[in-house]
């Protein structure tokens, strides 16, 4: 690609010229007596030897060689227009370059000779250049040379590959020994010739070719991957600059008998892919173009591709350099990129800012010049002058650079050798210390740094990077009181680098309550340790809540959770002194794994609703060791139950969800411990007799508090002797307040709660084992959608709002087997006073109610609309009836199941839902349908109506209760609920407002309606009963009125669809 040039060849016999060497200083070396002060930065000349002086006209390729044979001496091998010439630079550990011969090149000049190294042997290839092939010279020839005299080898050296005529490079996989010739003339349209050098490194064989249909390659280099892309792991990778289609092509050239493309990227404003080379961790490939800054100008550019993903590599950034210099040879070595930049000599760039990233976590690369040497000092324009060639491979860190010099002047180019005077490859020592990691209170975190770490790290140099490259960096509340090993990486500016292992203890911060509302390092929050050192009671002035990590209560100190207070804790709990929880206090916990420390006393205080003769609650414990003898001490009777005893009981209907075990046999006196997450039937009244009527208190002392994951398995029977469920009765095992919606939707076994309210007394009339029973009526209900109050509920005060409070029992009716898990994240701070809201989604619900006067029983119901469900069962969304004594229900769309909570897709008008009754009151009576409440923006602006498909009567539910007779029976599908909303509009044309503008009227109507439709003619009627079956059609019209004859259809609600040119519209009607 250089611009041919004329070589003036001016041969001088074995006289050595050399410059002799100087520092940088003041951006120069200064050479006295000559014209070459050499621009640098940081960077010294050991030594310069002249092109003229190695019998050339100019230098240009260069490669090193470190005799790790023999005595460690390094070598440089430059490459020369006319051959090739050998420098000892160190010898036996001191820097003192030395010219000692060269080898002629095979055939003639040439502008490009290239050199590579196995082992002891260097391999060398000229291109434009006739049948030169491949040289092969015995490097440790050079072991006895002195330099004087210098000797010129044979041109045959150790051998020679004549397979190839001319190649323009040469590169070689060290790890295989296999060799790659690119751009040879007459083979593989320049694609890569495969050497194997193995077998005999002066006699290679072909070991096989890259296609021609890849193109001409350039440069490359060839490894066995080793980079952070799994998929590739241990292939031998060539990653080429394929200039032929000037782009970057990976292949896959483990087997050389079928090489295979990985991939290949490009960049913008490609005019010649050059060469170039990965970072040490393979992770980056940086790349050159030759001639781009010659076509387009501007600053030097250097291509850095991402190549994570061998598969899809991208390119990542753009280096802008400090010169409009043309960029040629670049290798990476450590944390720096070498650069040849011709008429801007060498150019050093530290790489590691190409993994920086901004505040925010996105890339955010850099690359930065640190020293350069110039070679060429007239100027640094885009000019095939100066610096061909740098290998920085050397373990002195003596730096080979070799090139033209000036394009026209022959003989001064040559060979530099120079190193940067601060150069280190000795590694730091790293020094680790322990470090404790406090929380800050307010943020509950806590994020260390390297210098945490450092105990005392040194360098040779000085170290100028500290970082954690392995281990946690931020700790949370939930890291407190562990320990974690994290390893520190210290570095000095050549990218050396040393490890050591640090263990780090995480401590929340300790603030101490001193009394009178002081704390010693401010109110606890999130990141506090809350230390109570003086008696806390939340409720009293100046005191409040605590939210804190951590928390302890002193020897002889009391902390008093008030009534409707909290303390929220995230780890672990010391009680050394007093815990008192009182009557709807809370105490949460959030890691699983915490623990509740009791080395003194924990108290938690509980109060029932007003319990009267034969009243009882279902409750359970909060404490993990708390017994029937103890809390229930007082209690005459404490059950427990027996699932797989559960058989329901003949009196009590099928299809609805039924308590009533048939013998008994399912709830027995019970004396234990109190199994955590149970519940169990509490009569506190001291016997059947005792009048009560006032509410019992009861302290749980015994144990610890329960936390963490709490399970529980659940029975079932099986469908044929639990056709609607087997009861499990459940309770809440924390000291806090849980959502049930939480419960039930990380819990597939539960679709619904059920919750004992205390509404009616005993009765002989009630079906049931016992000579008296409780009704059924007297059980609320709630799943996914919201709670239906309990039947025997006149008001509203049984409605179920989600939260199940500390030690409630309730029940569930499970239709498979396994277990539930109550858990931490299912806790509350606040609502703990339901003794039976949480997430509830906002949606939209209708609440219905039947009643009986005269026997004074009743149902209740609801359907609930979320864009979450579906006209199915979704479980979690739909329950099953109660069986109580009447109950109102509804239906799927196909008309089965009796559901007492159905959830239906998002809410519209056209939405009808079937619905049922039963009743077992032994006569034909009138019972009353109305609507308890309506919640949701949607149907709270609809219209609702019940038609009543025995009486075929439609009525208004919205405007007032419905009256009915029914006889003792079940009757489904006897009603069907529906709705009147804005009308539906589905658009078919372009104006809508034609459509709006449609009216119908009278409406309701007994006889007959108008339609009357001013800007689009009307083209067809039809008119549908609620069941969706067409009941009138007329067709074929085009007028803007008509009248439909209502006389022959019975009252109902009907939908009228009117079709016009502009679209359709539904219309509901009611016929009176």
């Amino acid at each position: 690609m250089l611009t041919k040039k004329l070589l003036f060849i001016s041969l001088f016999l074995l006289n050595i010229s050399i410059i002799i060497a100087q520092p940088c200083s003041g951006g120069i070396i200064n050479n006295p007596g000559t014209a070459n002060d050499y621009p640098c930065s940081g960077i010294d000349l050991v030594k310069y030897i002249s092109a003229s002086t190695m019998g050339a006209g100019e230098g240009q390729d260069s490669w090193g060689w470190t005799d790790t044979d023999g005595d460690g001496d390094e070598y440089a091998i430059v490459a020369l227009d006319n051959g090739t010439a050998f420098v000892r630079i160190t010898d036996n550990g001191v820097t003192n370059p030395v010219y000692l011969g060269r080898m002629p090149t095979f055939t003639g000049t040439s502008l490009w000779r290239d050199v590579k190294v196995y082992q002891n042997y260097a391999y060398i290839v000229s291109d434009s250049n006739g049948s030169h092939g491949v040289q092969i010279f015995d490097l440790t020839t050079l072991r006895t040379l002195t330099g004087t005299p210098t000797v010129t080898f044979d041109k045959n050296g150790a051998g020679r590959y004549s397979g190839v005529s001319s190649c323009h490079n040469i590169i070689i996989n060290e790890t295989t020994g296999y060799a790659y010739l690119l751009g040879c003339s007459t083979t593989n349209s320049g694609a890569p010739r495969i050497l194997n050098l193995n077998v005999s490194k002066t006699s290679p064989t072909v070991a096989g070719n890259v296609s021609s249909s890849f193109g001409y390659c350039h440069d490359a280099q060839v490894i066995v991957y080793d980079g952070p892309d799994p998929d590739h792991q241990g292939k031998e990778i060539l990653i080429g600059s394929f200039s032929g289609s000037d782009y970057v092509k990976i292949l896959d050239v483990s087997n050389k008998s079928n090489i295979t493309q990985i991939s290949q990227v490009g960049y913008p404003n490609k005019y010649y892919t050059h060469q170039g080379w990965f970072t040490e961790d393979k992770r980056f490939f940086i790349v050159g173009d030759e001639v781009d800054e010659e076509n387009i100008g501007g600053p030097t550019r250097t291509f850095v591709f991402d190549l994570q993903d061998l598969d899809n590599p991208v390119l990542f950034y753009t280096y802008q350099g400090q010169t409009n210099a043309i960029d040629h040879n670049g290798y990476v070595r450590g944390n720096r990129f070498y650069q040849a930049n011709y008429a801007a000599g060498m150019r050093i760039l530290k790489v590691d800012g190409l993994y920086d990233l901004d505040s925010f976590g996105n890339p955010n690369p850099s690359m930065t010049e640190v020293n350069y040497f110039d070679t060429f000092v007239p100027h640094n324009l885009a000019s095939f002058n100066g610096t061909w060639n740098v290998y920085p491979f050397l373990n002195s860190g003596n730096l080979i650079v070799t090139g033209f010099g000036n394009e026209s002047v022959s003989g001064d180019g040559g060979l530099f050798v120079v190193k940067d005077p601060n150069y280190d490859n000795v590694d730091p020592v790293a020094v680790c210390q322990p470090h404790t990691a406090t929380l800050d209170a307010s943020t509950g975190s806590v994020t260390i740094s390297a210098t945490d770490l450092d105990g005392g790290s040194t360098d040779n140099k000085g170290i100028t990077k500290r970082t954690i490259t392995n281990g946690q960096t931020t700790f949370t509340c939930a890291d407190v009181g562990k320990t974690f090993n994290v390893t520190l990486t210290v570095e000095d500016d050549y990218g050396n680098k040393s490890s050591c292992v640090s263990v780090v203890t995480v401590a929340a911060a300790t603030t101490i309550y001193l009394g009178s509302g002081i704390w010693s390092a401010g109110i606890p929050d999130m990141g506090s340790n809350a230390r109570i050192f003086s008696d806390y009671n939340t409720s009293t002035a100046g005191n409040g809540n605590i939210d804190a990590c951590t928390c302890e209560v002193d020897t002889g100190i009391s902390l008093t959770v008030a009534a409707g207070d909290y303390i929220n804790i995230t780890q672990d709990i010391t009680v050394n002194g007093t815990l008192v929880v009182e009557h709807t206090g809370s105490v949460v916990q959030t890691d699983a794994l915490a623990s509740v420390t009791n080395n003194g006393a924990i108290n938690v205080e509980l109060e029932t609703p007003v319990l009267k003769t034969r009243d009882f609650m279902v409750m359970g414990s909060p404490m993990d060791a708390e017994t029937r003898n103890g809390v229930f001490n007082s209690a005459f009777l404490v059950l427990s139950h027996t699932p797989a005893n559960f058989i329901p009981h003949p009196g009590v209907p099928a299809g609805g969800t039924n308590f009533a075990d048939n013998n008994g046999d399912f709830w027995s006196s019970y004396s234990g411990n109190i199994t955590v997450g149970e519940g169990y039937i509490v009569r506190p009244q001291s016997g059947y007799t005792d009048p009560a009527n006032h509410p019992y208190y009861m302290t749980y002392t015994q144990g610890t508090l329960n936390n963490g994951d709490v399970s529980r398995p659940i029975i079932f029977n099986g469908l044929g002797t639990n056709p609607d469920g087997t009861p499990n009765v459940l309770a809440n095992p924390y000291a806090s307040a849980i959502s049930g919606y939480d419960l039930i939707d990380n819990n597939a076994l539960i679709n619904e709660v059920y919750f004992w309210e205390h509404l009616t007394p005993p009765s002989t009339a009630i079906p049931g084992h016992n000579s008296i029973n409780f009704s059924m009526g007297d059980i609320s209900m709630y799943n996914l959608s919201g709670g239906v109050k309990a039947a025997n509920d006149p008001g509203s005060s049984t409605v179920p709002n989600g939260v199940i409070s500390t030690g409630q029992g309730f029940g569930i009716k499970a239709f498979g087997a396994g277990s539930i898990l109550f858990t931490n994240s299912m806790r509350l701070t606040s609502g703990n006073t339901t003794l039976r809201g949480a997430n509830e989604e906002e949606i939209d619900r209708i609440r219905l109610s039947v009643s009986q006067v005269e026997y004074g029983i009743g149902s209740n119901t609801m359907i609930a609309f979320n864009p979450l469900a579906t006209p199915g069962i979704d479980p979690g969304y739909d329950s099953n009836r109660l069986a109580t004594a009447i109950a109102l229900y509804s239906h799927l769309e196909d008309g089965s199941r009796q559901l007492g909570i159905q959830t239906r897709e998002a809410f519209n008008g056209d939405i009808k839902i079937s619905m049922g009754f039963a009743s077992q009151v032994d006569a034909e009576t009138s019972f009353v349908i109305s609507i308890d409440n309506l919640e949701g923006e949607q149907i709270s602006n609809a219209i609702v109506y019940l038609a009543d498909n025995r009486e075929n009567i439609v009525h208004n539910l919205s405007a007032g209760d419905y009256e009915f007779k029914s006889p003792i029976g079940t009757f489904n599908q006897r009603f069907t609920l529906l709705f009147e909303v804005e009308e539906e509009v589905i658009i078919l044309g372009p104006d809508e407002s034609k459509l709006m503008a449609i009216s119908v009227y009278p409406n309701p109507s007994k006889n007959t309606v108008n339609i009357y439709s001013p800007y689009a003619p009307i083209e067809n009627v039809e008119v549908y009963d609620i069941r969706g079956r067409r009941v009138v059609e007329i067709v074929n019209r085009e007028e803007h009125n008509y009248q439909i004859n209502l006389n022959s259809l019975e009252t109902a609600i009907y939908f009228v669809k009117i079709f016009t040119d502009a679209g359709s519209i539904t219309k509901k009607v009611i016929k009176e």
